[in-house]
């Protein structure tokens, strides 16, 4: 372990993080990736036992093999909408980490991607996502449910959930049930879920000019018939949530 590698900003003039990078580095408790980087490579931060979060710039579009495997202090990272693939055990074992949002540009989690990640307890899988790969959530004891965003279930490597003791629920999307009755998600309870997104604000004709309008927070902003002038948002009009 290089314990004495401490925080550092890396310069604009490096467009991509070689293999073993930073592995091992227990004293990198943050660090700055430029907008250049375009590419993670395998075990670029791996044993980063210190690094407590980080976040991924816009130009990099992947992660390479147990990237941040061993970062057992990591608690939040941010994944941006250009990375197509987390690769394998790219999170394996990042015990610290509690939740983390998959973009939906990603199409497939590699073989262990989070295994060992014991601190998850949901995750979202968006329906972008077509493989898991295998023993792909292994050890994730935490678990609780997964929310599935396709209607099609993605196809899976081996024991995906290997190992989840705590896992019962898969939610899925309104009318899938019949189709996630296959292993291995039969193995759990499944529920669909109610489409709970936000409609389009109705227009003003199709309510009463006079309907109220309220903020998210409670306190009457407005009339139906003065919508117009209001900013862009959220909003409840008799009694449903509205998006301007």
């Amino acid at each position: 372990m290089i314990a004495g590698c401490k925080n550092t900003k890396i310069p604009n003039s490096v467009t991509s993080l070689g293999v073993f990078c930073f592995e091992g580095c227990t004293g990198l408790t943050s660090i700055t990736i430029p907008n250049s980087v375009t590419s993670l490579g395998g075990s670029c931060f791996g044993d980063c036992t210190g690094l407590t979060s980080i976040t991924i710039p816009n130009s990099v579009t992947s992660l390479g093999n147990f990237c941040f495997g061993g970062c057992t202090g990591l608690t939040s990272i941010n994944i941006p909408n250009s990375v197509t693939s987390l690769g394998e055990g790219c999170f394996y074992i990042c015990r610290g980490l509690t939740s983390i949002t998959i973009p939906n540009s990603v199409t497939g989690l590699g073989d262990y991607c989070f295994s060992g990640c014991t601190g998850l307890t949901s995750i979202t899988i968006p329906n972008s996502v077509t493989s898991l790969g295998w023993y792909c959530f292994q050890n994730c004891t935490g678990l609780t449910n997964i929310k599935m965003k396709s209607s099609t279930p993605p196809s899976t490597g081996f024991w995906p959930f290997s190992g989840c003791s705590s896992l019962t629920t898969v939610y899925v999307p309104k009318g899938a049930k019949e189709a996630y009755n296959v292993d291995p998600w039969n193995s759990y309870e499944i529920v669909e879920m109610e489409n709970t997104s936000i409609a389009a604000a109705p227009t003003v004709d199709s309510q009463k000019a006079s309907a109220p309008v309220y903020g998210l927070n409670g306190r009457r902003i407005g009339t139906a018939d003065a919508m117009d002038a209001l900013p862009k948002g959220v909003y409840i009009v008799n009694g449903k949530k509205v998006m301007k």
